[in-house]
């Protein structure tokens, strides 16, 4: 028996290494700022849910009184649609908490698909089995559910909510089709006779709509990531900046939390550009911007102010604790030689000053003036130093 060559078995291995790199990152969750554009796309489907599980409470209601000899099949519609309009109210309030729930976009969704498939089901008790599997209306709303996760800026959400709909789907119809008779003719004017085909056919309309939506999301996550970074260093720009930092501070007015800003500018950085030229200081600003994000959580952010200034907004941090990070990213900056060339590498050191909100000011306006006078102020002590509420100079370099 042949033997595979060793450069085959070497290409099958990197191939196979590769797909589980690229499977990993699609696990990976989206950055915070898609996650709070996609808790803002939760609100307005909690939105659109409670409209139309109230809309469609008037149809049971209607029928009852239009239709008093199937009034048995209607009340049991009504209970049905209101115990949806009373968990969409529910769901409503939890999303308009804003508490960055990270499991609420997949249960949201779950509980979308899963009001469907109840919804299809309940066709069997209170109308013809074979409208279960033929629905001409439930059915498709299977679809604008899973356009809904598009809404949710996070491609595992719309992956894990289509294979949901796919197994519920199947599950509900197989089920049916044990226990009711369908191999029957229905009578005039029903749905239409059970045929498998056609279940398979809406198994693989909803894994194309699955496939889909995961592409489009991908697609808007690239988009606004490309919108809000700056071109040279691919930290954010600032204009998301100044949009993100408005909701940031009414967030922590209303949950009572805590948040700093630092101002950081790198030092001297004009005479580095004269002397070493503009190529090595474009080098020289993304690896500074690199430090920074380095250093920072993942919720916190980092973004390019203008020229050579930066601006970190640390998420849920006190005084105390910024003044730490903010210093750990002065250290890690200071401590990177930047390569110039021929030349021998050189060190580059920034000055930083910090806001803490809401103790340094209420308004951006007054945050940001804090953070620049303060750093200011370290520019003036000397630079390479970090300026804080709490003890001014006392992060400075030793």
């Amino acid at each position: 028996m042949p033997s595979l060559s060793p450069d085959f078995v070497t290409r099958v291995a990197i191939a196979e290494t590769g797909l589980r790199a690229r499977w990993r990152r699609f696990w990976e969750p989206p950055e915070q700022f898609l996650l709070d554009a996609g808790q803002a796309g939760e609100l307005l489907i909690a939105r659109i849910r409670v409209l139309v599980t109230s809309v469609l409470l008037v149809i049971p209601v209607a029928n009852i009184f239009l239709a008093p000899a199937e009034r048995a099949q209607h009340l049991t519609g009504l209970l049905i649609t209101l115990a949806a309009f009373v968990l969409a109210l529910l769901v409503y309030a939890m999303v308009a908490r804003d508490r960055r729930q990270r499991w609420l976009p997949l249960a949201t969704s779950f509980f979308d698909v899963t009001l469907i498939s109840l919804a299809n089901l309940s066709f069997a008790f209170v109308s013809d089995p074979h409208v279960v599997v033929n629905s001409k209306v439930t059915f498709d709303t299977y679809f604008i559910a899973l356009g809904g996760t598009a809404l949710r800026f996070d491609r595992r959400v719309a992956l894990v909510t289509g294979l949901m709909a796919i197994v519920q789907f199947i599950a509900v119809i197989g089920w049916v089709a044990l226990a009711f008779p369908l191999d029957r003719i229905p009578p005039a004017g029903a749905y239409g006779v059970f045929s498998w085909a056609d279940q398979v056919s809406r198994v693989v309309l909803l894994a194309a709509a699955t496939v889909l939506n995961v592409y489009i999301v991908r697609g808007i996550q690239k988009q606004r990531e490309l919108s809000n970074a700056d071109p040279l260093t691919g930290v954010f720009n600032r204009r998301f900046f100044d949009d993100y930092i408005l909701s940031e501070i009414a967030r922590a007015a209303r949950f009572q939390g805590r948040m700093a800003v630092a101002m950081i500018d790198v030092d001297w950085f004009k005479q580095f550009n004269d002397r070493y030229g503009h190529a090595a200081g474009d080098r020289a600003l993304k690896n500074v911007a690199r430090a920074m994000q380095l250093a920072v959580r993942r919720s916190d952010l980092v973004a390019r102010y203008g020229g050579e200034e930066f601006v970190v907004l640390l998420r849920e941090t006190d005084a105390a604790q910024a003044l730490e990070r903010v210093e750990q990213i002065r250290r890690a900056i200071q401590e990177e030689p930047h390569e110039v060339g021929d030349a021998h590498p050189v060190n580059i050191t920034v000055s930083a000053g910090v806001a803490a909100w809401p103790e340094d000011g209420n308004t951006v306006g007054d945050l940001m003036a804090t953070a620049d006078r303060r750093l200011f102020q370290a520019k003036d002590a000397g630079r390479n130093q970090v300026v804080g509420p709490e003890m001014p100079m006392a992060h400075a370099a030793l």
